[in-house]
């Protein structure tokens, strides 16, 4: 018995001295899988900096285009944040870009009626609004029976639903964009809580009304109203996310449902209040959508949709659930955002810019695949 365990001392060495090595190894790889999106994100403002000034001479990193990137980035964001909820959860939810346009459509039908007969236009918007979020519930909930309660897949459930709120929202608007709203709805959706002009002024909410033609074009909208919303909306998913005990339920289920069920989590009630609220997180975002064009359209959330999952992607979030944060949602929806808005500087037809964002998309999950691949 000596002798063996004399032979067995070596190996036993090997082995301990190894497994530090491979557990430093995968932490290495996941420290790296958890900041290659902010490489990447840098890498697209070097990228487009430089092409921008080579092809267009056109200086890239200004205040204004930074300020187009976040415009760009508040739809895809809110409902990416939707979005990243039930990816966590190991689901997929195909029904929050036509929620968006069905909210977008009942906002601007509620605010065209309201403003038809003479209701005051700051009541007139907020009743809209609301009524627009309000809807929103019902996808939502409809989602949360049928793949809680009957286990319909979340891809057939939501996809279902999806073109249940479309065609709703055809019937209502008859295909046509919902146009004749309140004035003032503009000025909201376009405006910004503070301006700034360089060398004259710093102001909330509004220019001077003594404003030269000069300094109005100087003039830069710093937080617009519509980027504002959109970071309170983001505040807010964090902290249920982060610090709640339902954030800590829907991590939970991503895991592992059936450990989640015996460690008395209600699992399916949980589900229907996570699927109601990605789906009134659409409806917010179709209201801003609403506000921003002054109008309501039954496709306004046709090309979000697909923009939203490549940004929960890009931020990190698993699509095999139990991984995915609201801060990696909102730097992949900052990525997406940049290559948009970059490729549009660079004059990039409007078409290719999808095949460019799927193509990211691919990468995205191919990397993610790599690194789990090389964490196991």
């Amino acid at each position: 018995m000596a002798v063996a365990s004399k032979d067995m001392a070596p190996l036993e060495e090997k082995t301990a001295a190894a497994q530090p090595r491979k557990r430093t190894q995968a932490e290495t790889l996941a420290s790296l899988r958890k900041v290659w999106p902010w490489v990447f994100l840098v890498g697209m403002l070097i990228f487009f900096t430089v092409a921008s000034q080579q092809m267009n001479n056109v200086n890239f990193l200004t205040p204004r285009a930074l300020q187009g990137i976040m415009l760009y980035a508040t739809l895809i964001l809110i409902v990416g944040l939707a979005e990243t909820f039930v990816i966590i959860t190991g689901g997929i939810d195909l029904s929050v870009g036509w929620t968006l346009g069905f909210s977008a459509v009942i906002a601007a039908q509620i605010m065209e009626y309201l403003y038809a007969r003479d209701v005051p236009q700051p009541q007139t918007i907020v009743i809209g609004m609301l009524g627009g979020v309000a809807v929103a519930v019902f996808p939502g909930l409809l989602n949360g029976i049928l793949i809680a309660k009957i286990k319909v897949p979340s891809l057939i459930a939501t996809l279902g639903v999806g073109f249940l709120v479309e065609g709703i929202a055809l019937i209502q608007s008859n295909g046509f964009p919902i146009a004749n709203q309140p004035p003032i709805l503009g000025d909201l959706g376009n405006g910004s809580i503070l301006h700034f002009s360089p060398g004259n002024w710093l102001v909330l909410f509004a220019v001077p009304a003594n404003a030269t033609q000069a300094q109005l074009q100087a003039n830069i909208p710093l937080m617009p109203n519509t980027v504002l919303i959109t970071i309170l909306v983001t505040m807010a998913c964090w902290f249920i996310l982060a610090k709640t005990q339902f954030g800590q339920h829907i991590y939970a289920i991503g895991g592992n449902p059936e450990a989640a069920s015996r460690a008395g989590i209600p699992v399916a009630r949980t589900l229907i209040k996570m699927y109601i609220l990605a789906a009134v997180l659409a409806g917010i975002a179709g209201v801003v959508w609403a506000a921003r064009f002054t109008s309501g359209a039954y496709n306004a959330g046709e090309t979000t949709l697909m923009n939203s999952i490549a940004a929960v992607v890009l931020g990190g979030a698993s699509t095999l659930g139990g991984e995915g944060t609201v801060v990696g949602t909102t730097i992949g929806a900052l990525i997406i955002a940049t290559i948009i808005y970059g490729l549009v500087v660079l004059g990039v037809l409007a078409f290719t810019q999808f095949v460019i964002v799927g193509i990211v998309l691919a990468l995205a999950l191919i990397v993610d695949q790599f690194g789990r691949n090389l964490g196991k």
